[in-house]
């Protein structure tokens, strides 16, 4: 397993859940974790595409468990977590990145679309910190990290709206949580990732392709490993002060 940018031990002690972590941006992010000391606890909807991440990690000298569960589902992810902080002991990061994607202009999103949308990206990551939360307060420690996009902070150039709402909720999620949370120890922050190259962009065109790519000062999409030492700073201790804010990883794509 590569190591992490801040070294094999920078989690070490650790325990880390990661949603939709079975393959994309959610599996490197994973790996990153796994690769900086954390027992990896790799949630996805299907079991058995989680328990071959977590695998595979194992195999690659890393700790990690698998946990299936559907985060939009309240009821599922509060027993999940309560299981995984009593086969573990504790839980000391989330990382919210269970999503969804779905190409479509405006008048192509149908209400079950919206509900959908919303439901794995808002309120799947309000359902994952609300069970969370009393755990790292009791500990008086933790890291939360919410996945958005840069989507969430500017708009969508080819639609895509439902998307849009849900990743600027998270934004807003993010800041609210993080005011509450900073006071008892706990650091709630979120990355806005611009477009990366996984299998959720391989269900682009060619021509959404170019037109995207052009609009990046950097030429290209961002890889997933770039995205995710972003994600290990701000689990880590080294972001210890960095509290409610959206970090932007795009290329150039959007500037703060």
């Amino acid at each position: 397993m590569p190591h992490a940018p801040f070294g094999p031990t920078l989690l070490q002690g650790r325990v880390a859940l990661v949603t939709g972590a079975a393959r994309g941006l959610g599996r490197a992010m994973a790996a990153a974790l796994a690769g900086a000391g954390a027992l990896v606890v790799v949630n996805d909807l299907a079991a058995v595409a989680a328990e071959a991440c977590a695998a595979d990690l194992s195999a690659d000298g890393g700790r990690a468990a698998a946990a299936a569960f559907d985060v939009s589902r309240s009821d599922a992810v509060h027993a999940a977590i309560d299981g995984i902080v009593a086969a573990h002991g504790r839980l000391d990061i989330l990382v919210n990145n269970a999503g969804i994607g779905d190409f479509v202009g405006f008048d192509d999103i149908t209400p079950d679309k919206w509900e959908r949308m919303l439901g794995v990206h808002l309120t799947g990551a309000f359902n994952c910190c609300h069970a969370v939360l009393p755990y790292m307060r009791e500990r008086r420690s933790g890291k939360i990290l919410n996945i958005s996009s840069v989507a969430g902070k500017r708009g969508d150039f080819i639609g895509n709206a439902h998307y849009t709402a849900a990743k600027a909720g998270i934004v807003g999620l993010t800041k609210s949580l993080a005011m509450h949370a900073a006071p008892h120890g706990i650091n709630v922050n979120a990355l806005a990732p611009g477009l990366v190259a996984t299998e959720l962009s391989d269900g682009m065109s060619e021509a959404m392709r170019a037109t995207t790519i052009a609009r990046i000062p950097a030429g290209r999409l961002g890889r997933p490993e770039e995205i995710a030492a972003v994600a290990l700073f701000l689990v880590s201790d080294a972001a210890s002060y960095v509290v409610g804010e959206t970090v932007s990883v795009n290329g150039g794509s959007y500037m703060d």
